[in-house]
């Protein structure tokens, strides 16, 4: 990731899969949606999405450039990614032949996601660690590696071994609570620096690192910020940010200043509930706020209220990255 006004330059690579290419159902009939094979009045839009592919555009919009490696299908999904990507470097996405693009369906009633459908697996399947072997070169020149969990395990456990051997800042979003378990499953879990899970996937965490939670814990970010600190060797691991995002609770943040000391730090939500237009990406874009400014030799504390404000503003539209970020946001 090169950052404008950066003068030792900086890289960032993002390998993702999942949601390349993602629609939306809006159903606007408040309480008149079931199951009984009717047709109802609402809108289907066609929208980026992707958790990696989140971050890559929201870093562009900061003025970042960034590398980003990931699969598509030689479809009409396919075509959109690319004439969407027009900010991101996509030049090492792998284009796959008769396979579908990442596509997720999600069906919204009057706001609420009812459910969502996706299909990812046949692309998936023909990801393997060769793909982050032939683009070692752009790990190997990055300062910040954002892993998606979506990607199959060996493909993550290659990237991290990699990671490790070149000394990289790897930044980890564990996507979904049925995906935390991937990143432990590499056998490098030590190579990890960085991670964004929400409530449901920090329990699980907690759990992988053999801590008893009660659920209640994520009630607040100070019980999660309690807890941290009492159980910090366990849960912490290798990281030096740890952020668990719960939604209107706000977040807790966990970090190492310039010292190595361990510092603790409660963030409110980034907007009031009754603002919000969609909280779609809005965890992306603050992820991508903070590594921005971790890149511009920003303190943690000034990174963490970029990624506010990046949140912010995205939390006001229902795109995965709202338009008004920019680089002006690092000043």
């Amino acid at each position: 990731m090169k950052c404008l006004g950066d003068e030792n330059g900086a890289h960032l690579l993002l390998s993702q899969m999942e949601n390349s290419y993602y629609e939306m159902s809006e159903i606007h009939q408040k309480g008149k949606f079931s199951d009984d094979g009717g047709s109802y009045n609402g809108e289907v839009v066609q929208r980026m999405g992707g958790v990696a592919r989140n971050h890559a555009d929201a870093l562009a919009r900061l003025g970042c450039e960034s590398v980003f490696i990931s699969a598509i299908g030689d479809d009409q999904n396919g075509t959109f990614f690319r004439q969407q990507s027009h900010r991101i470097d996509i030049s090492r996405v792998k284009i796959v032949t008769g396979k579908p693009t990442c596509t997720y369906l999600a069906v919204n009633v009057c706001g609420n996601v009812k459910f969502g459908v996706v299909t990812c697996d046949p692309l998936l399947k023909t990801i393997t660690p060769s793909l982050i072997e032939k683009n070692e070169d752009a790990l190997q020149a990055s300062d910040f590696i954002l892993l998606d969990s979506n990607l199959p395990v060996p493909v993550m456990a290659k990237a991290l071994e990699i990671a490790k051997e070149h000394n990289k800042q790897v930044w980890l979003e564990p996507t979904d609570i049925d995906k935390v378990k991937k990143v432990f499953d590499t056998g490098f879990i030590g190579a990890v620096t960085a991670t964004s899970p929400n409530a449901n996937e920090f329990l699980k965490w907690a759990k992988l690192c053999n801590v008893s939670v009660h659920p209640s814990v994520v009630d607040s970010a100070d019980s999660v910020l309690e807890l941290i600190e009492k159980e910090k060797t366990k849960l912490l691991l290798n990281t030096s940010i740890f952020v668990v995002t719960l939604s209107n609770k706000g977040s807790a943040v966990a970090y190492r200043n310039n010292n190595g000391q361990l510092e603790f730090q409660s963030l409110p939500p980034p907007l009031q509930m009754r603002k919000v237009v969609s909280v779609s990406g809005a965890g992306d874009s603050f992820n991508s706020g903070v590594i921005a400014g971790l890149v511009h030799n920003k303190s943690v504390v000034e990174s963490l209220q970029i990624g506010q404000e990046c949140a912010r503003l995205t939390l006001q539209t229902s795109l995965a990255a709202s338009e008004a970020i920019n680089p002006s946001l690092l000043h």
